[in-house]
This record gives structure tokens, sequence and C-alpha cells, in this order.
């Protein structure tokens, strides 16, 4: 269950981290609108936070995946 787990949070690392580039390079290179500095900012804010929150998710799972292990083994020496 734990590797199916990190196989999920890293594909949706991955999607994201792609998404954010991608619609960074449309605004950047493709797109023919005048994009200033505020708009960029909004149309990217999404991808970034997604992604954020994704990272951060997935590194209080590890730390509490991790913290859970060291306390099982804690309780199988005593």
């Amino acid at each position: 269950m734990y590797e199916l787990e990190n196989i999920v949070d890293e594909l949706a690392i991955i999607i994201l981290s792609l998404g954010a580039i991608s619609v960074t390079a449309w605004v950047l290179f493709v797109s023919t609108a005048d994009w200033d500095i505020i708009s960029f900012g909004r149309v990217i804010f999404p991808w970034i936070t997604m992604l954020a929150l994704m990272i951060i998710g997935r590194e209080l799972w590890l730390i509490n995946r991790k913290l859970s292990y060291y306390l099982e083994q804690k309780d199988q020496r005593d």
C-alpha cells in the first residue's frame, strides 16, 4: 500500500510540475496577449500552489511513516 501511495504522489508531483512548466512556456513564448507580471502571476499561481501543497503533503506523509516505523521498532525492543 505504501508503494502505491508513493507512486501516486510522485506522479501527481510530476504532472503538476510539467503543467506549471508548460503554462509558463505558453505564456512566455506562444501567447500573443500582452502579459504583465500581475496577470502572469494570476495564471501560474494555481499551478505553483497545488505543486507546493503536494510536496508539503508528501513530506508530511514521509515523516509520519518514518516516525511510525521508529516507534514500532522501539516497542519491539522494549
